[in-house]
């Protein structure tokens, strides 16, 4: 489980345990649909950064890589030219 989804369910964890009476009732179907469009968003991230690697490795242009992905090819360089330290 991700920190993120861990966070959400300590989240979820905490507003199950309040009294109702001390809290106005809120629709939380709204709050866990953003946890599970971040979760997603990080697989999404994860994948496009393999495709991007792969695509260089076949010699695709920074050029068309960031056509590809809607910004300049500088924009596509500095995002995915440079590995991060995990």
């Amino acid at each position: 489980m991700s920190k993120r989804a861990q966070r959400a369910a300590a989240v979820e964890a905490w507003a199950d345990a309040v009294e109702p009476s001390d809290l106005v009732e809120v629709d939380r179907s709204v709050l866990r649909t953003i946890a599970e469009l971040a979760e997603q968003r990080e697989s999404i991230d994860v994948a496009l950064a393999a495709a991007v690697r792969a695509a260089r490795k076949n010699g695709r242009s920074w050029s068309e890589i960031g056509a590809m992905l809607g910004v300049t090819k500088q924009a596509a360089q500095r995002k995915y030219g440079h590995p991060t330290a995990a």
